[in-house]
């Protein structure tokens, strides 16, 4: 009886500790994916991944669609295409904005959140992100496949949440504003503008150093809801502020997006998209070291 009891409040915390983490469907793991896979044939698996990665092996069913094939070329870079052409990319691709979309990556969080957020942005309703755990992913048999997929050509639909997303004008007006945090999610050595690649002067002012790793786990998944509170809180990011995130291109950015809104909770989170590489494009603007 001691045992029955014992286990029955070791399976109930961690169900609770579970509905914590996936209650919004956001983080799918492994197990529920595997099952998903099996019994939900409409659903929409994306690879992000580079195509010649996706041909060496992707998870059966997925399809593949580069996050790098849904920048814009030009001299500003990771700007995301105009939403009309990314809609017909994502359309031509069977994907709609209704569709039940999970998207996973090389495991390093940074561009199925980058593409999350995208298809948030242009108003998909039903994302989740799959950590491309190999050692979960073989342990829940969730089939691999090196043979591409194509799915019938549907409509996405643009339902713009600006909400999501503020501007570079925004950014210069809240610099000192104590209700407003500005987090840079790149490595410290961007933020000090000593990077080797020397693409970074410095961070844009007033912004506070906050690698995006802060919200991952040593395996790169995302940390808990409580986790996540606590890294963000000790950089001064809580859920009474508005944050706003940037990196270089919007990629790292999008990791610490998804911990903090979708994780965590916090309501008033935002991306500043453009990112320094926008921002570091007008020559007037001030860089900090």
């Amino acid at each position: 009886m001691k045992k029955s009891f014992a286990r029955l409040i070791l399976l109930s915390t961690f169900f609770i500790a579970s509905t914590q983490l996936f209650a919004d469907g956001v983080i799918i793991d492994a197990s529920t994916f595997a099952s998903e896979l099996k019994s939900n044939k409409s659903m929409i698996v994306i690879d992000v991944q580079a195509a010649d990665v996706y041909a060496k092996q992707h998870i059966q069913g997925a399809i593949n669609i580069p996050h790098k094939s849904l920048y814009k070329a030009g001299p500003v870079e990771g700007q995301f295409k105009d939403a009309a052409e990314l809609a017909e990319i994502l359309g031509k691709k069977g994907v709609s904005a209704t569709s039940k979309i999970v998207i996973y990556d090389d495991g390093s969080q940074k561009y199925n959140s980058r593409v999350y957020w995208m298809l948030k942005y242009l108003g998909a309703t039903d994302v989740s992100l799959l950590h491309r755990d190999m050692a979960q992913m073989e342990a829940n048999r969730i089939p691999m496949t090196n043979a591409a997929l194509g799915k019938k050509a549907t409509v996405f639909e643009v339902n713009l949440n600006e909400a999501l997303n503020t501007d570079m004008a925004y950014v210069k007006s809240i610099n000192g504003k104590e209700n407003i945090i500005l987090l840079d999610a790149r490595e410290k050595d961007e933020y000090d503008g000593m990077d080797k690649d020397k693409r970074s002067k410095g961070h844009l002012p007033g912004a506070v150093f906050m690698n995006y790793k802060e919200v991952l786990t040593e395996t790169g998944a995302f940390k808990t809801k409580e986790d996540i509170i606590a890294s963000a809180a000790k950089f001064g990011a809580t859920s009474e502020k508005e944050i706003i995130i940037y990196c270089q291109t919007g990629i790292k950015a999008a990791v610490t997006y998804v911990a903090l809104k979708e994780i965590a909770g916090f309501e008033n989170v935002k991306l500043y998209a453009g990112a320094y590489a926008e921002w570091a494009s007008i020559a007037d603007n001030p860089i900090e070291k």
